[in-house]
């Protein structure tokens, strides 16, 4: 699924308007991370080619970077999957992070749960989500 600025998706019965995409390379992969917003809740949406991710950024994650190899968060331990430098580039409206360079760390647990954290410039930001089907978000393209 390839989600585009302007795209409607629709999760548990709410539809989300991609208001911003965040391309990050790293490793010689670029993968998008689409900015879905209803209102005031905003969910952050990666469609690599087997599912859909989903997030929602994180603030009670007490935390200095660099993160250890395992996190406990909400009860469950996250083991450290994949990490290094990543380059983003910023399209449409995402006030939530800049454009550049970011040290990112993206963890797993059971269930197919998510963590990634990421530093640029001397902040963190922290997404929480899992892994999903991708029958469980209905795409429709905007224009």
């Amino acid at each position: 699924m390839k989600i585009q600025i302007h795209d409607v998706l629709s999760l548990s019965g709410r539809d989300y308007v991609v208001e911003g995409l965040v391309s990050v390379q790293m490793a010689g992969k670029t993968t998008a991370v689409a900015r879905a917003v209803d209102g005031a809740d905003v969910l952050w949406i990666e469609s690599p080619e087997d599912s859909l991710l989903v997030f929602r950024q994180i603030k009670d994650l007490d935390l200095s970077p660099p993160p250890p190899e395992s996190i406990s968060y909400h009860g469950l331990s996250y083991v450290l999957r994949l990490a290094g430098r990543a380059a983003l580039e910023i399209k449409g409206d995402v006030p939530e992070r800049t454009a550049g360079r970011a040290q990112l760390w993206r963890y797993r647990t059971a269930g197919d749960r998510i963590l990634q954290i990421e530093e640029e410039k001397g902040r963190l930001f922290m997404l929480a989500g899992q892994s999903m089907h991708r029958g469980m978000i209905d795409h429709l393209p905007g224009r």
